[in-house]
């Protein structure tokens, strides 16, 4: 199971990430496809990226079980799909791969080990994803508009990471340090939608400095909001 060290953003110290190709595991209704999506843009400026995520289109359940011990026993914390998604060949869910996920962590908790805390975030609004996958990981169902939320908790979500990707609730983070420090004090900490509510990512309102997705030097506080799976989060257009 190929893994990588987390970012700026999510902590590079305590913070481990699982990525797979962006396309190919990604369903086609995905706002960001095609449309401005970093983890795209990734893959294009350094040519490692793409390979490096390839390596976990197969993956066999034993390898998943062992990256997940390891990495509790290191004390990482596991963000799944920093690029990437639970689909295959752009059109299903990858049920092999989701079904060894799920080996994987049942095989250690029936022995009496321990799991990593671990999150992710899916465009992929499927009940196996939320009932099953969801008892082992903080799963995020990512929506840009009202159907999506409609569509995710009838699949029975009940965590949500708002994308505001239509810039409704605020414009792009500008360029320039007085510009983005205003930009950051307008943003709402809280914010009612869709009859939920959701925390403007603290690392963007606040900035990296004063806090990271997870425990690192660099930062004064570990959000953990996500990665524990507190609550819903907003993703202003950043």
């Amino acid at each position: 199971m190929k893994t990588a060290k987390g970012n700026d953003k999510l902590g590079k110290e305590n913070c481990i990430v699982v990525s797979r190709p962006v396309g190919d595991t990604c369903p086609p209704t995905c706002d960001f496809l095609g449309n401005g999506c970093y983890a795209e843009q990734l893959e294009k400026i350094y040519p490692g990226v793409r390979p490096a995520g390839m390596q976990n289109l197969i993956t066999e359940k034993n390898k998943i079980r062992a990256m997940l011990i390891n990495a509790e026993k290191k004390g990482n914390d596991l963000r799944w799909h920093e690029r990437g998604d639970f689909f295959k060949n752009g059109s299903e869910l990858d049920n092999e791969y989701v079904d060894n996920i799920i080996w994987a962590c049942e095989s250690i908790l029936n022995e009496g080990g321990k799991l990593p805390k671990m999150w992710a975030y899916t465009h992929i609004y499927d009940p196996k994803l939320s009932r099953i996958l969801g008892k082992y990981i903080n799963m995020y169902a990512s929506v840009h508009n009202a159907d999506d939320m409609k569509a995710a908790k009838e699949a029975g979500f009940k965590l949500f990471a708002w994308c505001d990707s239509d810039e409704k609730i605020a414009s792009k983070r500008p360029r320039g340090k007085a510009k983005k420090e205003q930009w950051q004090k307008d943003l709402p900490k809280l914010i009612a939608l869709e009859g939920e509510k959701f925390l403007s990512c603290p690392e963007i309102k606040r900035g990296r400095k004063s806090f990271t997705c997870t425990p690192d030097k660099k930062s004064r506080s570990a959000c953990m909001w996500c990665v524990q799976g507190k609550g819903n989060v907003l993703f202003p257009s950043h």
